[in-house]
Parts: structure tokens; sequence; C-alpha cells
């Protein structure tokens, strides 16, 4: 599933969406009623994509596991939708100049202004990890709530922090060299704002077109650090394959 560096990729590219007007718009290949109308703000919240309309409509986009995002040139992009199938185009966005193109994405949601769940969705989520604004102080506070969990299980709960999927929080631990498996109890507070300004940072890099793998995948490979090899399991319900060194990400004798 993409993270909220991807999502916040997405965002980025359609920076030249702001200011157009909509000349068409559909879902599945169904013609829906926002022509005519100025996208006012684009912007990522976590793994949702959220665009705004001058009349306070809302397009929420989820991509899912499989949802793919395209930008094209308005001709380049109906040549492209005339070989796609209306099933695959979750959603079309064009305007006179441009075509946004979203495929096999599970959610998209186009919200009137006073629609009773307009904004729900994302309101349930915890701060996005790559906000302006966001505070790694206040992220561990959040997290340490949930004393009793795995640290792998609490970086996944959207409800938390937003943004962080099964790729960031395998490198975070890694950079800071806890195990996993660990309960959020037996992790220090000023450790657990280092795990959410290190998962920031990386996600950052991401976004910028830098990444780099310590563990993610690295089954049976060499630590860069101590050259112990990579071990995968998996952690979680649903059960996620995880990875991690033993030797730098020791699991404690109380987590076993």
């Amino acid at each position: 599933m993409p993270e909220g560096d991807s999502i916040r990729r997405v965002a980025n590219r359609l920076a030249p969406l702001v200011g157009q007007t909509i000349v068409r718009a559909t879902t599945q290949g169904l013609v829906r009623n926002i022509d005519g109308r100025t996208v006012t703000h684009v912007d990522a919240h976590g793994k949702h994509l959220a665009i705004d309309l001058d009349d306070a409509t809302q397009i929420r986009v989820h991509q899912g596991m499989n949802g793919r995002f395209y930008t094209f040139t308005r001709a380049d992009g109906e040549a492209r939708l005339a070989r796609t199938s209306p099933g695959r185009a979750s959603l079309v966005l064009a305007t006179a100049t441009d075509l946004f193109l979203w495929q096999t994405c599970p959610t998209v949601e186009i919200v009137p202004r006073r629609a009773p769940l307009r904004g729900v969705a994302i309101a349930q989520l915890g701060p996005d990890v790559l906000a302006g604004d966001f505070d790694s102080r206040q992220a561990a506070e959040r997290a340490a709530i949930h004393a009793s969990r795995m640290i792998a299980d609490v970086l996944l709960d959207q409800r938390v922090v937003a943004g962080l999927g099964n790729i960031w929080k395998t490198e975070s631990l890694f950079v800071c060299r806890i195990d996993p498996r660990t309960r959020v109890a037996n992790i220090p507070k000023h450790t657990l704002v280092q795990v959410y300004e290190t998962a920031r940072e990386l996600m950052q890099r991401s976004v910028d077109g830098v990444r780099d793998f310590g563990a993610y995948t690295r089954t049976g490979k060499p630590c860069s650090r101590c050259g112990a090899s990579i071990t995968a399991y998996q952690l979680g319900d649903p059960p996620r394959w995880t990875w991690s060194c033993p030797t730098c990400q020791p699991r404690p004798a109380h987590d076993r």
C-alpha cells in the first residue's frame, strides 16, 4: 500500500491542478457533476489525498494496495483513456490542458460541503507525519497511551500518527535500534520521540527521491552496521512481514 511519502508525492504532482477549472470528471466511467468547478487546494493527510473545490466539495482518494496515479497532457490522457477499461479508471479529472487519472483505487469520494460524513475519514486519523506542523513529542505522547502494544503495531496505527506503513515502520525502528516486538511501555519517552523524528526524516527524504533501505526486504543480507544477517518474520493482525537485525535490534527478554 502506498505510504504517506508516496501520497505526498502525488499531492506535489497535482500542484498544477490548483487554480484550474475541471471540464470533466468521472468515477468508474460515470460522469460526476463537478464540471465548471475550480480546484482551490490539494493536500495529503497520511495515506489519503484531498482535493478541495471552490464550492467546498471535497474529493478524497485512498489508493489502497494497488491504486496508481498518472498525469498527462489532455491529448495524451484522452488517448490513454481510450485504451483503458472504464472500470479501472477510478477517477478522471480533466482540465483544458491536463488530465489526471487514478486507476484501481478502492476509495474515491466526491463529497459536497454539507454531506453528513464530509471529512470524517480524515478527522479520525492522527496527525500527518509529513505535515509542516508535525510534533514528534506529541506523537510520542499519543503512542505512549498504547503501553501494552508492540511498537510495530502502534507505528502502523493511523489513529495514532497517519502516514506510516510497513516500510517506514521497519526502517525507523532499524535506525533507532529497536526490536519491532518491543512493548511501548518498555521504550523511554525520549526514544519514542526519536522514532517519530526518524520516520519523518526518512519519509521526507523519500518524497525528495532518496530511498535507502537498511532492513526492509533485505532478508538474509548483512546488516550495514554489524554484518549480522537481517531476519524476516510476520507480526500483527493481519500479519505483515517485518525485518530487523537480531544483533543491532536485540529483542528484550521481557518482550519474548
